[in-house]
C-alpha cells in the first residue's frame, strides 16, 4: 500500500478562495453611497433603492436599475438642496416604482415622510409628504392588494431620537391618506418594516429606544386591515424585517439589546416558536440582522453586519454578513465579506432563480472612494468567485498546518474565544467537509479517506484566512 505524503504551503503563502458563481459590483462617486433594498424586476434584472451623497443635494434618494449581471441600465436621483433619504421601495403592479423615506427639502415640518411614485423608467409621476412640524420618517412601504400603499415609520417627535411614536399610514393608489395609526409607550418607537398578511391585516417589525420601564418593548405587532392591534410580541430586541412564512407563521430578523443578531419565529397567534442568536460574542462588538427571507428549501437566509466595533461615538470596522439557517434557525453556513478595518454591510438579500443569492448594502473594501453602493451575486453557498490562488498577507491568521500524520492533515490553532470552524474545498471549489471545535485553542485532524489532490482550508469567519494543501500518493 502506498503512503500519502502531505505537502503544505506554510507561513507566508495564503490563497483567496471562491467559486465561479457570482460577481461584485459597486456604484458611486467620491462620497458615500448605500443600497437599502434590492428587488428582482419583471424584465429579469434588478432595481436597488438607496442613497447618494455624490449627487446634486447634500444627500439624495437614488434609484438604480441593472440587468441580470448587475450592469447599469439607468439611474435616477431625487431631492432638493437639503438632505433626503430612502430606506425602501418596490416595483409596483404597473411596472413603475414606489419609494419611501424622508425629505428635509419639501413638506411642512423639519423632516417629513416622502413618498415618490415613478414610471418604469424612474421618471416621477407624483410625490406626497406626510407629517407634523417636527421629525417624521418612513422606513418601509408596500403596495397593498387594493393598489394603495401601507407605510410604517416614526411620527413627530420634538427630538428625532428622544421622542415620538411608531406610525402606520394607509394611502390609496394616488398616495392620498385613507387612515393613520400611531402606537407608543414610554419609549421612542419606530416601525421598521411592514408586510400585508394573508388575512388582509399587517405585521410590523418594531424598534424602541429610551425605555423608562422595566418591561420588554414591543418588537413585533399584528394589526387588522384597519390598523387596530390584534396582538403584540415583546422582547429585549429590536426587529428590522419580518416576513409571513409558508406555514402562516412569521420570521423576523434584528438585534438583541446585548448586540447579537437575533432570528425569531412566531406562530400565527404571536406565540414564540423559537428564538436564536448569532454573532461575535466579544464585548463592544455588535451584530445586526437587517433582512430575512424564506428560501425555496424551507430554510432562511439573513443579511446583516458582523462584528461592528463601538468606538464610544459610532460603529466602525465591520463586515457584510450572509447567514443561512435551517427551518429551526440552526446555522447551515455563514459568510463574511469585506476587509478589516473597512466598513461593509449587507442590508437586503434575495434568492435568485439559480438558487444563489443577490444582496445590496454598502462597502468601503471595494469602493473607489468613501463608501459605495454594493451589489453582490453569490452561489447557493454564499460564495462568489472561482478557485484561484492569490498571495495575500493577513495578520488575523493564527492557525497553521503542522507535520502530517499518514493520510491526515493536522491543523493547530489558538486565540479563538468562540472556537474554530473551517471549511474544506476541493480544487474545483466544491465544499467537501467542515471541521469545528468549540475550544479556544487546539489541534484538529482531517483528511483520512479523501482522494489525493489539492484542497483549500478556509476559516469560516475569516474568509481571507485560507491555506492550500496537496495530498500526493
Amino acid at each position: 500500500m502506498k503512503n500519502l505524503v502531505l505537502l503544505v504551503v506554510l507561513a507566508t503563502t495564503f490563497t483567496a478562495l471562491s467559486l465561479q458563481a457570482g460577481w461584485i459590483k459597486t456604484y458611486g462617486g467620491e462620497d458615500d453611497e448605500s443600497g437599502y433594498v434590492i428587488q428582482g424586476t419583471s424584465d429579469g434584472g434588478f432595481v436597488v433603492f438607496g442613497n447618494i451623497v455624490s449627487g446634486a443635494g447634500s444627500s439624495d434618494i437614488w434609484l438604480l436599475k441593472t440587468d441580470a449581471q448587475g450592469d447599469t441600465l439607468w439611474t435616477k436621483t431625487y431631492g432638493g438642496q437639503a438632505p433626503e433619504y430612502c430606506y425602501c421601495g418596490q416595483q409596483t403592479v404597473d411596472g413603475g416604482y414606489i419609494l419611501a423615506g424622508y425629505t428635509e427639502s419639501f413638506g411642512a415640518g423639519i423632516r417629513d415622510i416622502w413618498l415618490l411614485k415613478t414610471d418604469e423608467a424612474g421618471d416621477t409621476l407624483w410625490t406626497k409628504t406626510y407629517g407634523g412640524p417636527q421629525y417624521d420618517a418612513a422606513y418601509w412601504v408596500q403596495q397593498t392588494e387594493d393598489g394603495g400603499y401601507i407605510i410604517t415609520g416614526h411620527r413627530d417627535g420634538p427630538n428625532y431620537y428622544m421622542s415620538g411614536d411608531m406610525w402606520l399610514l394607509k394611502t390609496d393608489p394616488h398616495g392620498d391618506t385613507m387612515w393613520t395609526r400611531t402606537y407608543g409607550e414610554d419609549r421612542t418607537d419606530f416601525g421598521n418594516h411592514v408586510s400585508q398578511t394573508s388575512d388582509g391585516g399587517y405585521i410590523i417589525a418594531c424598534y424602541a429606544l429610551y425605555s423608562q420601564a422595566t418591561s420588554k418593548a414591543i418588537a413585533i405587532m399584528k394589526t387588522d386591515s384597519a390598523g387596530d392591534t390584534v396582538w403584540t410580541y415583546r422582547a429585549g430586541s429590536s426587529m428590522n424585517c419580518i416576513q409571513q412564512t409558508t406555514d402562516n407563521a412569521y420570521v423576523s430578523a434584528g438585534q438583541t439589546n446585548d448586540g447579537d443578531l437575533v432570528l425569531v419565529k412566531l406562530d400565527e397567534d404571536g406565540s414564540l416558536v423559537w428564538e436564536k442568536t448569532y454573532g461575535d460574542m466579544r464585548e463592544d462588538h455588535y451584530d445586526f440582522g437587517y433582512c430575512v427571507q424564506e428560501t425555496s428549501d424551507g430554510c432562511y437566509i439573513v443579511a446583516g453586519a458582523y462584528s461592528w466595533e463601538w468606538s464610544g461615538y459610532s460603529f466602525e470596522n465591520g463586515d457584510a454578513w450572509l447567514l443561512k439557517t435551517d427551518s429551526e434557525g440552526d446555522t447551515l453556513w455563514t459568510r463574511l465579506y469585506g476587509e478589516n478595518p473597512q466598513e461593509d454591510d449587507a442590508r437586503w438579500v434575495l434568492q435568485t432563480s439559480d438558487g444563489g443569492y443577490i444582496l445590496t448594502g454598502s462597502t468601503e473594501t471595494w469602493a473607489s472612494a468613501g463608501s459605495d453602493l454594493l451589489l453582490m451575486k453569490t452561489n447557493s453557498e454564499g460564495l462568489i468567485d472561482a478557485v484561484k490562488e492569490e498571495p495575500i498577507v493577513d495578520s488575523r491568521v493564527n492557525w497553521q498546518i503542522i507535520s502530517p500524520v499518514g493520510q491526515k492533515i493536522v491543523l493547530r490553532y489558538s486565540d479563538r474565544p468562540d472556537g474554530f470552524c473551517a471549511e474544506i474545498f476541493d480544487a474545483a471549489g466544491r465544499k467537501v467537509d467542515q471541521m469545528h471545535c468549540t475550544a479556544p485553542s487546539g489541534t484538529l485532524i482531517w483528511g483520512e479517506g479523501y482522494t489525493p489532490g489539492v484542497y483549500f482550508i478556509r476559516e469560516v469567519y475569516r474568509p481571507a484566512a485560507i491555506q492550500k494543501v496537496i495530498l500526493i500518493p
